[in-house]
């Protein structure tokens, strides 16, 4: 597991709660947070002048014991000028400041056998992936190809956003240190340039 340091960058915090989750914090300018009525949909929303993230935790909070942690990430790029998304641009992190990566495909499916089921069961409730593919504003990705498709096996993990585009993908994440204890954990996305920090987004999963 990943211990390297991330110093702290000013962001923006986005916090919800529904059922699983506690919600933590003081609400911020801009700060966007919208629990669906579902239960069963988890969505947490942030954004800044740069860009919009999503990030559906319906299956997360199935999978808090498992080595790698699923989420549903959606990102859409405000930013004037096109920026790229690599692996190295979503990370999660903790109160410590550890940063918790996405593993590779090779060690993920080494570790990790529920891949399958997960592409079966995700859903992109309240993310606007559909307004976005019919208006072909949605740039495809595929950070974990499922090789038991015969289709979207391609790894495509190195997307370009142009302004008001978007991308949405289930990536997968390093388990935090402490996760299901009642401390906080973060979300962090930032393209290879262009964005001058991180939109970051907050969760605390019930013990």
């Amino acid at each position: 597991m990943s211990t390297l340091k991330h110093k702290a960058q000013t962001v923006l915090v986005a916090s919800a709660t529904i059922v699983t989750l506690l919600a933590v914090g003081v609400p911020l300018a801009q700060e966007s947070a919208q629990p669906p009525e579902d239960p069963s949909k988890i969505l947490f929303i942030a954004e800044d002048e740069n860009g919009k993230v999503w990030a559906n935790l319906s299956l997360t909070v199935q999978r808090t014991g498992e080595p790698y942690l699923p989420v549903v990430v959606a990102v859409e790029n405000h930013y004037s000028k096109p920026v790229t998304l690599t692996r190295e641009s979503f990370w999660l992190s903790d109160l410590d400041d550890i940063i918790y990566v996405m593993p590779s495909i090779k060690e993920m499916r080494k570790n990790y056998d529920r891949a399958v089921m997960d592409s079966r069961t995700v859903s992109f409730a309240g993310i606007p992936w559909e307004s976005w593919r019919w208006n072909r504003r949605l740039e495809p990705s595929n950070f974990f190809p499922n090789m038991r498709s015969t289709r979207g096996n391609t790894v495509m993990d190195t997307v370009t956003l142009r302004q008001r585009h978007a991308m949405a993908d289930l990536l997968y994440f390093e388990r935090p240190r402490n996760l299901g204890e009642g401390r906080p954990f973060f979300l962090n996305v930032l393209p290879k340039k262009g964005w001058g920090a991180p939109i970051r987004i907050r969760f605390v999963i019930a013990p």
